[in-house]
C-alpha cells in the first residue's frame, strides 16, 4: 500500500477517484464518488474485509437503488472504521455503510455524505 503521496497531492491515484484505505485491518480499494448518495458496498466485497459482517448488520427499510440500470437491494447498515493512510498522520472515520445484496462492485463506494 502506498502511504506516502507526493507533497501537495491528494489521496487519489492517477486520474481516477480510487484510493487505498484500511478496513478491519485489511488494505482495500475505495471509490470516492461525489455523485453517490451514500457509502455502499456489495455483500460479496465486504465479506473479503469483514467475514462476520452479518453479525453486526443493523436493519434498514425502504432503500431501493439502481446500478447500471439494474435494481440492487439493501441488506442493512454496517458501522465500521475506515482509515485513510497519509504521511502526516492517518485519517480515521467511523462510517455507516449500506450493504447491498447484489452489487457487483470490486471496491467500496464512498458517497457524498462523508466528502467535505
Amino acid at each position: 500500500m502506498k502511504t506516502n503521496p507526493n507533497r501537495g497531492k491528494g489521496y487519489t491515484a492517477g486520474n481516477f477517484c480510487i484510493t487505498e484505505v484500511v478496513i478491519n485491518n485489511k488494505p482495500t480499494k475505495l471509490l470516492l464518488d461525489p455523485g453517490g448518495f451514500c457509502y455502499c458496498v456489495g455483500k460479496s466485497f465486504i465479506k473479503t474485509c469483514v467475514p462476520n459482517f452479518e453479525d453486526r448488520l443493523l436493519p434498514i427499510d425502504g432503500i431501493k437503488s439502481n446500478s447500471a440500470s439494474n435494481a440492487i437491494t439493501a441488506l442493512g447498515i454496517f458501522v465500521t472504521t475506515v482509515i485513510f493512510p497519509h504521511i502526516n498522520g492517518n485519517l480515521r472515520i467511523t462510517v455507516k455503510v449500506v450493504v447491498m445484496e447484489n452489487c457487483s462492485s470490486t471496491h467500496c463506494i464512498f458517497g457524498n455524505e462523508y466528502l467535505i
